[in-house]
């Protein structure tokens, strides 16, 4: 999985590298992208482009787009979960 994240979260990103994300950083990086996390109100939608939407058009995830999570107040705990879920809360 591939998960963007915004500059400034570098502590974020380490851990996330630590539990093995690959991340890297959304202000740069031309390429799709799984997931990006952002923080606050700051997050600049302008820096995705649709070189970071991956396309696919067949089957279960045709269509879909990219999992967007906001850091703020969430552990890295939760924000795993939701990577791994690619869901805010438990649907039960």
């Amino acid at each position: 999985m591939v998960v963007a994240i915004q500059r400034g979260l570098e502590d974020i990103k380490n851990q996330l590298e630590q539990r093995g994300f690959d991340v890297v950083c959304i202000e740069n990086y031309n390429y799709p992208v799984d997931a990006i996390i952002y923080k606050g109100n700051s997050f600049n939608i302008s820096c995705v482009s649709r070189n970071n939407m991956p396309e696919f058009t067949m089957g279960k995830r045709a269509q879909y787009g990219v999992f967007m999570i906001n850091s703020q107040g969430k552990t890295i705990d939760e924000i795993e979960e939701m990577l791994k879920n690619r869901c805010y809360t438990p649907l039960f």
